[in-house]
């Protein structure tokens, strides 16, 4: 024992960490405030499913990888309480910590450590012949994680060495009892011809306690300069994760005089912003389910993780001045400090705009995040950034926006014509039916689009038949804002917003009904941010309980191309779980064989449609409704059907593009039902 030498190291050790984590941590006092501590039971639960319990480790496509970073997380969880036990032993030998001396819970413990032990070595060892030898192209192979692995390991190895050395020159350890994985290593050295009397086993056991706390306290202050960052940073995100539906994206409050149009430099981003950036662990599970970066485009939501965290840290000698003029009391020398930057501007420089408009917004880089990134937040904030402050946006949006602003519909058509697919239908504006149960909200595809036109009529007869009490607001309709949003036209989104609100409030809706998952979803989870909460219905849900209920029977064997594949779109499946209910309603239809894409429900590939992608050229990379359709039509079905109307229209597109028009039918749910219902062959 030296209890000067542990001294020693504690001292420079905690000294430098304490340095380095406020050197990494007071750049985020100067980022944008948010509350990410609120409805705390809601957090914990949330932290024991996805922080403890590895979640997302155990999907599809990630169950044996996961299972090797499963295996260190639980191991590290379980040896840090040794890690203090030994440190209090380089003061008083055989120290215990309160509890584990000779106590049942105490046994438990030290079998429970060895086992951790054993677990984090062989899931080392299987993580790096994973990078070395098989190297998933989703994951950066470079020398420092191979190194990190080594160092984690070899903390083991040393912890292993301690233990056994230990048995051989004290016998008799509480711990012996259980702890077998030290006894094993004990009998192996006896093996050897090892005993208490020999100088060499003192020197094995000063090897291995020193070696396992010099690795354990290096590594700690290795920790902000590297990747594994994310090992002190990922509980607390986890625990400060987003509890908005994930639909959601955040609302910017206009009129406040502080407001922030968008993002346009780093400190600009909330703190929790910052804290995703530290957090990201580079896995690659986003790059490797991102539509973009799969069809070659310059997207890959860890790259901009990454690039923006190294902004960061170039930032961080600036923003780290700004954060103690803050804590002074004079905000106003924090912003100074910050307007000295002379480097490299965030959007067009760290993340590059072509980047930043590739993101079709499909959620399955959060989706597939084990630490819960909010990945599309950061690229929505930095789109509202070039939209509202600098007024720099592809080309062919200028005509989209000037569409909206003047005819509420992306295709510029007039506004008055709005209606005209009700023609004949027999269909009621809420004056004509002040008593209506549910508004019908059609939406731009559903009113302008041909192909989309022919659903609308299709789900409209189908509520007629069953009964449905339900009003349209034919030509006083309006875009529901969800794709001038993610656009990042906040301001646009939020007029037509408050808008419908208005005019919803004055008609007296309570219940929508919608075919759109994109108006599905902005109306059930983005409105209430502006005061209003409707009860939105997709119709599928709709479908699936007037059947249920007897209000519709009597179906046509399915007459069309077989077999039919169902493509999940992104804002039904992804951001609201509506999996089960559509392919529900598409076993309703007698005759109908349906087959499943490899990539289906919640790893679902996006059409390319989403996130105002619908509005834009495609000019790099593979298309991503080709990519899709191939996907789908590697099933063998004849059919493709969805319940989206972009799905429908850039998989219709696709077909066509391919040739196969005649051979492949593209439709939506709605149709292939009303086609079963009214015997239509």
């Amino acid at each position: 024992m030296n209890p000067l030498a542990m001294t020693l190291l504690l001292a420079a050790s905690l000294s430098l960490f304490s340095w380095s984590i406020g050197r990494r941590l007071l750049p985020l006092f100067v980022m944008h405030p948010e509350i990410r501590w609120d409805h705390p039971k809601e957090r914990v639960k949330r932290f024991a499913v996805y922080a403890l319990g590895q979640l997302r480790f155990f999907r599809r496509f990630e169950r044996v990888h996961g299972v090797f970073h499963v295996m260190i997380f639980w191991g590290v969880l379980v040896v840090t309480l040794n890690f203090f036990q030994m440190v209090g032993r380089g003061y008083v030998k055989d120290w215990y910590l309160p509890g584990l001396r000779e106590t049942g819970f105490g046994l438990f413990y030290f079998f429970a450590k060895d086992l951790a032990t054993a677990s984090i070595m062989l899931g080392t060892l299987l993580a790096l012949g994973n990078r070395v030898i098989f190297r998933p192209p989703r994951m950066l192979h470079n020398l420092e994680a191979v190194v990190i692995l080594l160092w984690i390991f070899g903390m083991m190895a040393m912890d292993l060495l301690y233990e056994s050395t230990l048995f051989i020159l004290s016998p008799g350890q509480a711990e012996e009892q259980t702890a077998f994985l030290g006894v094993w290593g004990m009998w192996a050295l006896k093996g050897m011809g090892l005993t208490a009397q020999d100088p060499l086993t003192a020197n094995l056991h000063a090897v291995g306690s020193w070696g396992h706390l010099i690795l354990g306290f290096s590594f700690l202050n290795y920790l902000p300069y590297c990747k594994q960052f994310h090992e002190l940073t990922s509980l607390p995100s986890i625990f400060m994760c987003r509890l908005t539906p994930r639909g959601a994206l955040i609302r910017q409050d206009l009129e406040d005089e502080d407001a922030l149009f968008g993002v346009g430099k780093i400190e600009e981003f909330s703190w929790k912003r910052g804290l995703d950036m530290y957090t990201c662990a580079e896995c690659g599970r986003c790059r490797a389910n991102c539509p973009a970066h799969l069809t070659g485009k310059p997207l890959s939501p860890m790259a901009v993780m990454m690039d923006e965290r190294e902004h960061l840290k170039k930032k961080t000698p600036l923003m780290w001045r700004a954060a103690l003029w803050k804590f002074k009391g004079q905000p106003d020398k924090a912003k100074e400090v910050l307007e000295q930057w002379q480097g490299e501007a965030l959007v067009g420089g760290a993340i590059s705009e072509e980047a930043i408009w590739a993101c079709t917004t499909c959620g399955h880089c959060i989706a597939s995040c084990p630490l819960l990134i909010e990945h599309v937040d950061h690229l929505i904030d930095l789109r509202r950034y070039l939209v509202q402050v600098e007024s720099r946006f592809p080309r062919e949006l200028t005509q989209v926006f000037k569409n909206w602003e003047n005819m509420s519909n992306p295709w510029g058509l007039a506004s008055n014509s709005r209606g005209d697919w009700a023609e004949g239908l027999n269909v009621c504006t809420p004056a004509e039916n002040p008593n209506f149960e549910y508004l019908f909200y059609v939406g731009c595809a559903g009113c302008f689009d041909d192909r989309y036109k022919k659903v609308t009529i299709a789900l409209t007869r189908l509520m007629q038949k069953a009964g449905v009490n339900f009003a349209c607001l034919g030509n006083d309709e309006m875009c529901c804002g969800e794709t001038a949003r993610r656009l990042g036209n906040e301001y646009l989104a939020q007029h037509l917003i408050n808008f419908n609100i208005e005019m919803w409030d004055t008609v007296g809706v309570k219940k929508i009904i919608t075919a759109c998952p994109h108006c599905y979803n902005t109306i059930k989870n983005e409105y209430p941010q502006f005061g209003k909460t409707y009860e939105v219905i997709h119709y599928t849900e709709l479908i699936s309980d007037l059947v249920r209920q007897g209000r519709l029977s009597g179906f046509q064997s399915f007459s069309g191309k077989g077999p039919v594949v169902y493509h999940d779109p992104c804002y039904l499946g992804r951001y609201n779980g509506l999996y089960d209910t559509p392919r529900q309603v598409a076993r309703l239809v007698p005759g109908i064989s349906l087959v499943e894409a490899e990539r289906s429900g919640r790893t679902s590939f996006c059409c390319g449609g989403g996130g105002g992608r619908m509005w834009m050229e495609e000019k790099i990379g593979k298309r991503i409704n080709a990519e899709r359709c191939e996907k789908l039509l590697a099933t063998g079905a004849k059919t493709i059907a969805t319940a989206c109307p972009y799905c429908m229209m850039m998989l219709d597109d696709a077909v066509k593009d391919k040739g196969l028009d005649g051979e492949v039918a593209v439709r939506d749910l709605a149709q292939l039902f009303a086609d079963a219902v009214f015997n239509k062959v």
